[in-house]
């Protein structure tokens, strides 16, 4: 694999990869140059030397193009976004490497089981992901776009939050069965996003359910009909179903809000959480769980409807 920063970090279970620095030499010199220069030295400074990550597989794009086909178009949209928050980005970049032992490190106050062997990478994503998992080179890995991290959460960007949410994905796959129906999605997103929370008390809005702002409110606004629609299609596998709750970049109106699945998951952590510990919840296998989190459901629909 290619060089690359190795921030320090007192956990030798896994290895912490920061691809910023590549990206800030990028940033130094792309100033000022038009278009093409700049795509020629992103390539250059920041893609070409790391493949492992800066491929369509881990990043998305167009199912017959590489890479490499796609950078051209990709690069200048997601500047356009980025780059009136490339402050934050900075911010970031700085913040979350320097704190994350100490992120970590509390975490595993409440979960000493972590076992993750893997890799956590820090990376401008060119709009792939704020955060998530991808296997690299046959190894499970955590990555953070800080670009996207910027653009989703704005000044209120706060990484504590964010890395339990993610770091909790992984924790929690250690102990939660492979299942690709929509109650996984439900469970996993919901529990991750309450640990986050409960981690983190004063995280809230944005900061904690992302995009779109609205969602949470919207979602609140007619939560009996959210919930019954979700809780009748909890077998599905069907990818249309998955977007229709956990996909953002919708129309803000659709008649379901974007990524509400969150903000339901999140509830049905909630009571369940009344009952059981946090270790309790993310060491239990999902089909022991499924009565609860279905009467959760049937509640959010009947208590809501009374008030």
């Amino acid at each position: 694999m290619p060089a690359a920063s190795t921030l320090s970090t007192p956990a030798p279970s896994y290895t912490v990869i920061d691809l910023m620095p590549d990206f800030w030499k990028f940033w130094q010199q792309a100033q000022g140059k038009d278009e093409q220069t700049q795509v020629q030295l992103f390539r250059q400074l920041v893609s070409n030397p790391h493949p492992e990550v800066y491929n369509n597989n881990v990043l998305g794009g167009s199912p017959d193009k590489t890479f490499d086909d796609d950078l051209p178009q990709r690069y200048p949209k997601i500047l356009a976004l980025v780059q009136p928050r490339m402050a934050i980005v900075e911010r970031l970049s700085k913040q979350i490497g320097k704190d994350l032992p100490r992120y970590e490190s509390r975490f595993r106050q409440t979960f000493p089981d972590l076992n993750y062997t893997g890799r956590i990478y820090f990376m401008y994503s060119l709009g792939g992901f704020d955060g998530g998992t991808r296997t690299i080179e046959g190894k499970q890995a955590l990555l953070f776009g800080l670009d996207m991290m910027a653009y989703v959460y704005g000044d209120e960007a706060d990484p504590e939050p964010f890395f339990d949410h993610e770091l909790f994905h992984v924790y929690h796959s250690q102990f939660m069965e492979e299942n690709d129906q929509l109650i996984a999605a439900l469970w996993r997103e919901g529990l991750a996003t309450y640990v986050a929370h409960a981690l983190n008390p004063k995280a809230a809005g944005v900061g904690l359910f992302g995009l779109p702002r609205n969602t949470p409110a919207r979602t609140q606004a007619d939560l009996p009909r959210y919930a019954r629609e979700l809780h009748a299609v909890l077998g599905s596998t069907s990818s249309e179903e998955y977007a229709r709750y956990f996909l953002g970049g919708r129309d803000e109106q659709a008649p379901t809000p974007a990524r509400s699945g969150y903000y339901i998951g999140y509830l049905v952590a909630e009571k369940l959480a009344r009952k059981h510990s946090l270790q309790e919840l993310a060491h239990a296998p999902l089909s022991k769980l499924r009565p609860e989190i279905e009467q959760a459901l049937t509640e959010l629909e009947t208590q809501a409807a009374t008030k």
